[in-house]
């Protein structure tokens, strides 16, 4: 999610009017938030794995705002003991959530990005209104759609951009990603994985995307720990452990990690390696499927780079350099996998391809050179 603050009054540290770009399963959507009745006081708000009771609805009536405060009273507050309801994405759908109704939302699962946008920053008692409105060709045919209408209506165009209000009940405990230790980190990272393949098997590509992003920037925090750990391994049997990465690891080192040491599994260095290259390639398919090729070269070339034996990582290499027209870099990622595996058709098809493409570039380049000197 990119934010971009726009100049207005500024309340504590969370500006009146907040400007970002979200994805749903249709394609990206821009969300302007502003904030309606009164600020409230307090450091409670949402974070990675809270429990939010919200209510999402059209804004509409003038008298949204005490309709909602009589709601409120009467509502149960949200308990770490419910479960998020299973509520399916759909790609004809903007928001991902039900409208009209309270419902469970976790922070951090990528359910609806605009609504976990919306919340960041709010304390429970408080409401916000947003607009949404179509950032490419598809949504933007759509933008005058309900929140959970088809997509592809062709009669958005001549409509206003859809207005919300979300109304934030309750909300339970959570962490930001630096209070997490690294086993709580690789449960969000696995987690996130495995979310991302099964909405790449649904055909949201978009939602995926944004799962194997979420991943990648936890499991790069992972770093420092999991080469702590190998550290500390060689330690053991007599290796001097490297004082830089001690330094960087917060309170201490030491303290806080034998303080952590039973939470939950932490990767190895090697484990560590092999889950961030399948993401980096995981993440390169989604956006090369997107259209967006220099994205997908290069998350493909940080998965070579990670495990150089992938001759998955090297063939979406070469094909996203093929789109980019960089045909001699994509022949030299063809040939990598004919050196790791000689008898790959598909790596031999693609070179075939390269090397045409090449051919009749070299042909057309001889032609002007020769109109030139004659």
């Amino acid at each position: 999610m990119t934010t971009v603050q726009v100049p207005e009054k500024q309340v504590g540290h969370v500006p009146a009017q907040t400007s970002w770009i979200s994805s749903c399963p249709g394609g990206l959507w821009e969300v302007h938030r502003r904030w309606l009745g009164r600020r409230l006081q307090g450091d409670n708000t949402p974070t990675m794995g809270s429990l939010c009771k919200v209510k999402v609805r059209r804004k509409a009536e003038e008298n949204t705002l005490q309709t909602y405060s009589n709601e409120h009273e009467t509502t149960a507050v949200a308990d770490s003991s419910e479960q998020t309801a299973s509520y399916p994405r759909s790609q004809d759908s903007v928001l991902q959530v039900p409208l009209d109704e309270w419902f469970l939302l976790r922070m951090g699962e990528g359910q609806c990005d605009i609504i976990e946008g919306c919340l960041e920053g709010m304390k429970p008692g408080e409401m916000c209104v947003f607009t949404i409105c179509g950032c490419n060709a598809k949504t933007s045919n759509a933008a005058g759609c309900d929140a959970n209408s088809p997509l592809t209506t062709g009669e958005g165009l001549s409509q206003p951009f859809p207005c919300f209000t979300l109304q934030l009940h309750s909300l339970t405990s959570g962490q930001e990603s630096w209070q997490m230790t690294p086993g709580e980190k690789w449960g969000w990272v696995q987690s996130h994985k495995q979310r991302g393949g099964q909405r790449f098997g649904n055909g949201d590509i978009w939602g995926a995307a944004d799962c194997y992003c979420r991943a990648v920037k936890l499991v790069i925090t992972l770093q420092v720990q999991t080469r702590r750990n190998t550290d500390a391994e060689k330690s053991k049997e007599g290796v001097d452990e490297d004082n830089d990465t001690a330094l960087a690891l917060p309170n201490g080192g030491e303290k806080e990690e034998a303080k952590h040491s039973g939470d939950s599994h932490t990767p190895a260095d090697e484990e560590y390696k092999t889950v961030k290259a399948e993401l980096h390639f995981n993440l390169s398919l989604c956006q090369f499927k997107l259209g967006q090729f220099e994205k997908a070269r290069d998350s493909s070339m940080k998965a070579t780079e990670l495990n150089p034996a992938s001759t998955k990582a090297w063939y979406r290499l070469g094909q996203a350099r093929m789109q980019l027209g960089e045909l001699e870099d994509a022949r030299e990622a063809f040939g990598k996998i004919l050196e790791l595996q000689p008898d790959s058709v598909s790596a031999r098809t693609a070179l075939k391809q390269v090397n045409s493409r090449l051919k009749d570039l070299n042909n057309k380049l001889g032609q002007r050179l020769s109109k030139m000197f004659n």
